[in-house]
């Protein structure tokens, strides 16, 4: 799936969106039923945005147990603090830590959590602005790929620039979008476009 075209005028649409004084932007890619594609979406405007950008783009993956992300942009060993000295929005317990590493794509590095082997992982989420705003003051862009099975991230999402949701055409129920979108605006985000993947063709709003 060739996501490229679409993936390059979404940015375009998206350029505007909260960056007053050159400070980056975050945003969230979240699907409105399971295997929407929103992680392929995620990681393909997550690459196009690196090869535009100058400070570089960082792609979360929420998804600590499986960390796809981190397999599918063939990361490197080196490793890279994330957490910019400030409370993370991501909670993990003593056996874990959450790290950034650069990926075979110039200045994209993708988030990956590492524990030790044989031990459970215990993780949770919670609203961090003073984070976010460190990380917009740091990088162009920060890409966040929430599961869409999972509540959590949507303690996240009054902290995000916009909240980008991804429907799969083929489903044709939109009744999964409407309530996502309703869940997140209750939550005190900002819905900032539809993706409508596997259609050829996208959405977007500001």
């Amino acid at each position: 799936m060739n996501l490229s075209s679409d993936m390059s005028a979404l940015i375009d649409q998206l350029e505007p969106i909260s960056r007053p004084a050159g400070m980056g932007r975050v945003l969230m890619f979240m699907g409105t039923s399971r295997g929407a594609g929103a992680s392929t979406v995620a990681r393909e405007l997550s690459r196009l945005s690196a090869v535009r950008s100058t400070r570089g783009v960082w792609l979360f993956d929420l998804d600590f147990k499986a960390n796809a992300q981190a397999e599918a942009c063939r990361v490197r060993a080196d490793v890279f603090d994330l957490s910019l000295g400030r409370e993370t929005p991501w909670v993990l317990d003593g056996n874990a830590r959450l790290v950034g590493r650069p990926s075979s794509i110039d200045k994209l590095v993708v988030s990956k959590v590492e524990r030790r082997d044989g031990t459970r992982l215990q993780a949770a989420l919670r609203g961090a602005p003073d984070y976010w705003s460190a990380v917009r003051q740091s990088i162009d862009l920060a890409v966040i790929d929430a599961p869409g099975q999972s509540r959590a991230p949507m303690n996240l999402v009054a902290d995000m620039d916009g909240v980008i949701l991804v429907v799969d055409a083929r489903a044709d129920n939109f009744d999964g979008l409407h309530a996502r979108r309703d869940a997140i605006e209750a939550a005190g985000g900002v819905v900032a476009g539809v993706v409508v993947n596997r259609a050829g063709a996208y959405r977007s709003a500001a």
